[in-house]
């Protein structure tokens, strides 16, 4: 499958952004920019996603295996692999199975155990709703309202919808990722699924999608990782807290070695 991307910046080994569900490269527009003043940076939005193609194929291999062949048509690889959330599993699968295209691997507040989330209720708020029906963005908003009292999560979701000639529609694929949400739920990698590799993990301090008690297992399958809290930070680290995620990036690139720079921030 031909993902959709933009690249910002020069500069090699590339560092390749993979957003999370619901999501799409465009939430990673500011960061991809700032983290480009040195380097390539490459912002795809992952299948059934964003302005990429469909496929009732939503598997983490599946979405790996786009990147990859992405980093051979962009001569990308290898590069280093920054995920968040479902963008961080499928960075942390291509780090065990594609490991000759992985040059380091950074994953923002996901752990390697099943995960559910509020994303389950959302995409059965969202599948419920008669697009049909509605005239338009502000009266979306007014009945996700019901069940969704953040405005911010609102926001983040109404970045799906678009109006074709058809009407209003989702640009995501819902059954495919409710489908997705099952896979996710039984993430475990085997035991030796090993990456010896550089390796950062992010969280939200304010987040529960990675805990303290993840930590030994993250270190059992990535014995050279770094891990990292972002205090004022939720689990969209790259929104709460960007310039403190684009300094813990940098500062590993250098560290590791694989991109010598340093980002104004």
């Amino acid at each position: 499958m031909e993902l959709f991307y933009k690249t910002y910046g020069q500069g090699e080994p590339a560092l390749v952004i993979l957003h999370g569900l619901l999501g799409s490269g465009r939430n990673w527009h500011t960061v991809a920019k700032r983290l480009a003043q040195h380097r390539r940076v490459i912002v795809p939005d992952l299948r059934n996603h964003g302005r990429s193609p469909h496929s009732p194929q939503h598997g983490l291999l599946d979405m790996a295996q786009d990147v990859v062949d992405l980093q051979h048509r962009l001569d990308a690889a290898p590069a280093v692999i920054l995920g968040h959330s479902m963008g961080g599993m499928v960075a942390m699968a291509m780090s065990f199975h594609m490991p000759e295209v992985v040059r380091g691997v950074i994953v923002v507040d996901i752990a390697l155990r099943p995960h559910r989330g509020g994303v389950h209720e959302v995409l059965e708020v969202l599948s419920r709703l008669d697009l049909a029906a509605m005239a338009g963005k502000d009266e979306v908003d007014a009945a996700l309202r019901v069940s969704i009292p953040s405005t911010l999560v609102r926001q983040f979701i109404l970045t799906n919808l678009v109006t074709t000639a058809d009407g209003l529609q989702w640009r995501v694929n819902l059954p495919a990722l409710r489908a997705f949400l099952t896979e996710s739920q039984a993430f475990r990698p085997a035991p030796l699924d090993i990456f010896e590799g550089p390796a950062l993990f992010i969280r939200g301090g304010q987040s529960d999608y990675l805990r303290d008690a993840d930590f030994d297992l993250i270190r059992h399958h990535f014995p050279n990782a770094r891990i990292e809290t972002v205090a004022n930070a939720g689990h969209w680290v790259h929104y709460d807290a960007a310039a403190a995620l684009i300094a813990l990036v940098q500062d590993f690139c250098r560290a590791s070695g694989v991109l010598p720079g340093k980002v104004k921030i």
